[in-house]
C-alpha cells in the first residue's frame, strides 16, 4: 500500500470516529441538562463519596448563578460555559457554619470547582474535568428528591 493511500485511509477513519462520537453525544436523549438540574457529588478526585442527599449538591441556573450546599453551608457563586464544553466557576462563597460531618471536604470541594475547566454529561452524570483529568462526578437528583 502506498503512503498516500495510507494517509487517505487514516483521514477517513478519523472522520468516521469523530462523526460517531458526535452522533453518540447527540443520541443521549435521556441526558440531563446542565442548567436547572440539581447535581449531587458522588466522586471527588477519584474517591467515591457516600454523602447524604441533602449535602454536596449544586444547581446551575440559566442566568449564570450557582447555588448549592456543601457539608452544611450554603454555596453561592457564578459560572460561565462556552463552546467545547468549557466551564469556569467564579469564587464560590459559603456561609460560615461549623459542619460536624464531612466539613473537611467542603473547602476542598469549593477549591475543586475553581480549578475545573471542562464538563461532560453522560445520561444522569455530570463529569467535571481539569484539562483531561476527571475531578468530580455528580449524579442528577430525581425531581422527587429536590
Amino acid at each position: 500500500m502506498t503512503k498516500s493511500i495510507k494517509i487517505i485511509l487514516a483521514i477517513i477513519c478519523t472522520t468516521i470516529l469523530v462523526g460517531c462520537c458526535s452522533a453518540c453525544r447527540q443520541r443521549q436523549k435521556n441526558a440531563k441538562p446542565l442548567k436547572g438540574t440539581e447535581w449531587h457529588l458522588v466522586q471527588m478526585e477519584g474517591r467515591d463519596m457516600t454523602l447524604p442527599r441533602e449535602s454536596f449538591n449544586i444547581t446551575m441556573a440559566e442566568d449564570g448563578s450557582l447555588a448549592g450546599v456543601g457539608a452544611c453551608n450554603r454555596l453561592l457563586g457564578q459560572y460561565t460555559v462556552s463552546e467545547n464544553y468549557s466551564i469556569s466557576f467564579g469564587q464560590v462563597g459559603t456561609t460560615m457554619m461549623l459542619c460536624p460531618e464531612n466539613g473537611e471536604f467542603e473547602s476542598r470541594f469549593t477549591q475543586l470547582l475553581g480549578a475545573v475547566t471542562h464538563y461532560d454529561i453522560d445520561g444522569n452524570k455530570l463529569i467535571l474535568l481539569q484539562g483531561g483529568a476527571i475531578k468530580a462526578i455528580f449524579e442528577a437528583l430525581p425531581a422527587s428528591e429536590k
